[in-house]
């Protein structure tokens, strides 16, 4: 019962935000019917698929396109008693010649979010595989500030879900705007080894590639943990997340040294990097000297926080 209710549970995260792959794969793991089943409840209702084709949907190696295909999507809703057009809703565009790009619904180009190409140029030269092999399910991250107000690390967690088969890899980026000549270090990972990493002193970015500890089917998830470590004197006044693609939760804290704690802190967000700074809300510092920030179902563009010292005499 455990483990059937854990699926179900993963099926709702999997139907509000894809990929259509997972969504699939734990729809017919919660029905508990084979893929002969399938098959020959479709043909009994016109729509002839292979097994094969069946399996390289549910684990992302191929998708349906054409009209017949796309019919045989809406059947699977009625037998795998999904709602209608829940499946449908995560297919992506197609390109020109029908292939699959990998498409998040509600996802954004990294462009929107970042002012040229060099986060995307920086990722590949590290040799992290392109958007949409990997979903972010949760982002937590952790700010810790010194007494000085500097800040001294970046803890993240994240949890992620494989979109297709055989899934062994992911990036991580940082953009260093407050000392773009003194890059954080990444280190601290967990569940996961560190690759090969790329660094841009010229704007602050540095990309990195992430090697799970084992290798991922479609639909399975993995939770991974690492941190940026500063330059000792790295000032820091806000910290904001890019979202190219929505994430169903996102929270994120700042601790300051204890004592030493700003006058103001608020929330903030941005559909693009270009975009001002709106939907503003103060945020509490609590006894424990943090300020917490945590919201769902977030989509893509710009989450941040920043903080306001009072004035030293």
């Amino acid at each position: 019962m455990e483990t059937e209710a854990r699926v179900r549970r993963e099926l709702g995260q999997a139907l509000r935000g894809g990929p259509f792959p997972a969504a699939l794969h734990l729809a017919i793991e919660a029905s508990g019917l084979t893929l002969e089943e399938i098959r020959d409840w479709l043909g009994e209702r016109g729509a002839h698929l292979s097994i094969a084709t069946l399996s390289y949907w549910r684990r992302g190696r191929s998708r349906p396109e054409r009209t017949a295909s796309l019919a045989a999507v809406r059947l699977l809703e009625e037998l795998l008693e999904l709602p209608v057009n829940s499946l449908l809703s995560l297919l992506g565009p197609r390109r020109g010649r029908g292939r699959w790009i990998g498409h998040v619904p509600g996802s954004v180009p990294p462009t929107m979010l970042f002012a040229d190409t060099r986060p995307t140029e920086l990722l590949q030269t590290a040799g992290v595989p392109h958007q949409g092999r990997l979903r972010r399910v949760s982002v937590q991250v952790l700010v810790e500030l010194d007494a000085d107000r500097m800040v001294e690390r970046i803890c993240i967690r994240e949890l992620v879900r494989a979109a297709t088969d055989r899934v062994s890899r992911l990036g991580v980026l940082y953009f260093a705007e407050e000392r773009p000549d003194a890059p954080p270090a990444l280190t601290a990972v967990r569940n996961a080894r560190i690759g090969q990493v790329e660094t841009d002193l010229e704007v602050g970015l540095v990309a990195a590639e992430l090697i799970l500890d084992r290798v991922l089917g479609v639909g399975e998830p993995a939770l991974l943990e690492y941190e940026w470590r500063f330059t000792p004197g790295t000032l820091m006044v806000n910290y904001e997340h890019r979202f190219i693609e929505p994430v169903r939760e996102y929270v994120l804290q700042t601790r300051f040294a204890a004592g030493v704690v700003p006058a103001h802190c608020h929330r903030y967000d941005r559909r693009t990097v270009a975009a001002p700074e709106g939907n503003h809300a103060e945020l509490w510092i609590g006894g424990a000297d943090s300020a917490l920030l945590a919201e769902t179902d977030v989509p893509s563009g710009i989450v941040g926080m920043r903080w306001c010292w009072p004035q030293q005499n």
